[in-house]
């Protein structure tokens, strides 16, 4: 597999896949930024990690980590929640993939950044395209496959970790097929960047447009308006059960009517602790207001 020379000496593919992390520039950064940029006004990183090691296993640590800072969105559709994935998994592994096997490992002092906001997932790898052309003039349909080190890439192909038929970018692309917005390839003579759009932020973006714009009309119910009032107060990481439980004590008490503690803890099916804190849920996300010592009520 050309990890060894005929005189028993290890190559720099060898390096590259031993545990030992024998070549320093062969690293991956990973970095969960608060917000939409780098060193946002409202903090720097949530979250950063440095893994090095065999490239095997940088893959591995590269996905866990985006898996742990990743959520599970959602939309409505009439009164039901469909799930969404932050980004698709298949295609991020691609994406990744991709920026191991095709780097420049010649450059020093270099390493793949993945980098995740609120709304996107950025990865860059050192070195642009081999034939020195720039990936967002190209017509990726189109393009041969060309690999920059020939040896890993036929390693992960045995592994099945890749394809050697050069479609990786295109599955990338089909991987967002059902939204307007796509991922985007770009290109200079020393890196290479793909960035995967959020799609739970997308979907939450147009929800939100969609029914303001009714708002505006004056055509929207109370179900409608109290939909989107959760969409843009309620955490993104609640159960599907609590946004279904929620959905139901305002169908029984709407605007009108007041509530206390015990209509939730039988709407919920729990103990008082536990509905005390559905209560701070509803109030921390302005749901919700007081109305009187022991009563609630849904905030228009």
């Amino acid at each position: 597999m050309e990890l060894v020379t005929k005189d028993k000496k290890v190559t720099n593919a060898g390096l590259l896949l031993s545990d030992q992390g024998m070549l320093v520039q062969s690293r991956i950064f990973c970095t969960r930024w608060k917000g939409l940029v780098k060193g946002s006004i409202d903090g720097d990183a949530i979250d950063d990690k440095e893994y090095t090691g065999s490239i095997i296993s940088l893959l591995e640590n590269a996905e866990i980590f985006i898996k742990n800072h990743s959520r599970i969105g959602w939309e409505i559709k009439g009164m039901k929640r469909i799930e969404i994935e932050d980004y698709p998994v298949r295609a991020i592994r691609e994406a990744i993939v991709n920026a191991i096997i095709h780097r420049d490992y010649q450059i020093i002092g270099s390493e793949i950044h993945i980098d995740m906001y609120d709304n996107r997932l950025e990865i860059t790898s050192p070195g642009g395209m081999i034939d020195g052309s720039f990936i967002q003039n190209l017509d990726i349909t189109k393009m041969s496959s060309m690999r920059r080190n020939r040896v890993i890439s036929d390693i992960f192909n045995r592994l099945h970790f890749m394809e050697r038929r050069g479609s990786g970018l295109t599955r990338i692309v089909e991987s967002y097929s059902d939204y307007n917005i796509k991922p985007e390839f770009s290109s200079d003579v020393s890196s290479f960047k793909v960035v995967f759009p959020n799609k739970s932020y997308i979907q939450k973006s147009m929800v939100i447009n969609e029914k303001s714009s009714a708002i505006i009309g004056n055509v929207v119910s109370d179900e409608d308006y109290f939909l989107i009032k959760m969409h843009k107060s309620l955490p993104s990481n609640i159960t599907k059960l609590t946004h279904d439980k929620i959905l139901k004590l305002f169908d029984k008490f709407t605007y009108q009517y007041d509530f206390k503690w015990e209509d939730v803890s039988e709407i919920f099916k729990v103990k008082k602790t536990r509905a005390f804190e559905i209560i701070t849920l509803l109030l921390d996300s302005n749901l919700i207001e007081k109305s009187g010592t022991t009563k609630y009520k849904f905030k228009k």
